[in-house]
């Protein structure tokens, strides 16, 4: 039961983690445009939405190692959203550039 709820999580992952290269891009063009970009936390995102689901309820029965790598994994997600919630689209600021590159090597 375990494992299989973790793959069914790993299996839709991959197209979630894309999606935040599209974040990514939507940020940077709402940035150029002066327009409102409507931020989402770790927790509302498709990622962030199925690895509540699939994966916080199972952490606890995780062994160490496994349960060390998904703590690391939502630590860098929700860095990933806190980065992009300092980005004021309408007000764009020169540190927004490294912000978007930090996001890029999360994502």
């Amino acid at each position: 039961m375990l494992l299989a709820r973790i793959k069914e999580f790993l299996d839709e992952a991959d197209i979630s983690i894309a999606q935040h290269a599209i974040y990514i891009s939507k940020l940077e063009n709402a940035m150029k445009k002066g327009k409102e970009f409507d931020h989402k936390s770790c927790h509302e995102c498709k990622f962030g939405l199925e690895w509540d689901n699939h994966v916080i309820p199972l952490k606890n029965e995780l062994d160490d190692e496994l349960k060390s790598l998904a703590e690391e994994i939502e630590k860098i997600h929700c860095e990933f959203h806190e980065i992009g919630m300092q980005i004021d689209t309408k007000n764009p600021q020169p540190s927004d550039r490294e912000n978007l590159a930090r996001m890029e090597e999360l994502s």
